[in-house]
């Protein structure tokens, strides 16, 4: 079994103004690049062996300044990437919640039952690329603790599937912080 805790990419500055950022590869703005330095000390704590992550810019740029800070390895790929978030890309999450039978809302309410406009891949087919990923950790890094380094939604996704509650429970399942998260703790195994 590998111990795997999870973690937000820290701030860019889509995130500051509540855009989408999804497959967008946006680097980490300077506040978050201080919020990951800052981060350091909580995440020592934790005991961390390993780093995989996302290969998006944000997540890749918050993931070496803990690689480098704890002095470990790091690991990066897609299998971690944010969902691709279509045509909401770049636009305001305000803004898409308040047109008329918000299409966005609903995915919100329940990805499961509606297609982003736009996308590569539904939030099924995400949640099974976020498991398959688990699945190589726990094969790769059998025995060590690792952190692994993605986006909102996909983590959303993951845990979800984790607590075997359906896509609906996605809202629930957001953490916005950028250190990992307790319920984010997890054990998996080969099997």
């Amino acid at each position: 079994m590998a111990t795997v805790y999870l973690a937000r990419h820290c701030k860019t500055a889509w995130n500051s103004e509540g855009r989408v950022q999804g497959t967008m590869d946006i680097e980490l703005s300077p506040d978050g690049a201080r919020d990951a330095e800052s981060n350091l000390l909580a995440i020592r704590e934790l005991g961390i062996q390993q780093i995989v992550c996302s290969t998006a810019k944000r997540a890749m740029q918050t993931a070496t300044i803990y690689a480098q800070g704890l002095g470990v390895p790091l690991e990066s790929s897609p299998r971690y990437r944010e969902l691709d978030h279509g045509e909401w890309e770049g636009h305001r999450i305000e803004d898409l919640l308040n047109t008329t039978n918000s299409p966005y809302g609903r995915w919100m309410a329940d990805p499961g039952a509606v297609d982003i406009p736009g996308s590569s891949e539904t939030a099924l087919m995400a949640q099974q690329r976020i498991l398959e990923g688990i699945r190589e950790i726990a094969f790769m890094y059998s025995g060590r603790t690792v952190l692994l380094v993605a986006h909102k939604h996909l983590l959303a996704i993951l845990c979800c599937a984790l607590k075997g509650l359906p896509l609906t429970h996605l809202q629930q399942e957001i953490v916005e912080s950028t250190l990992p998260y307790e319920s984010g703790r997890i054990r998996v195994s080969g099997r």
